[in-house]
């Protein structure tokens, strides 16, 4: 299950976005996700950051992601 807010309705580039996952290693979970995305997208890569503290090999310890 995923839910997306948009904090400021006016900044449509800046979003949260919350994911329940129904199954698997994470499954009971809810992890929240802070997006950014910048004016020159698809040139340079959106910024993503965990706001829930998780272990995963592609989040480190401060929430940044690596895509």
């Amino acid at each position: 299950t995923c839910k997306v807010n948009f904090p400021d309705p006016n900044k449509l580039h800046y979003f949260q976005l919350t994911v329940i996952p129904d199954e698997g290693y994470y499954q009971g979970g809810k992890f929240q996700f802070e997006i950014d995305v910048p004016d020159a997208y698809n040139m340079v890569p959106p910024k993503v950051k965990c706001l829930t503290r998780i272990w995963h090999p592609n989040i480190t310890e401060t929430g940044e992601i690596c895509l």
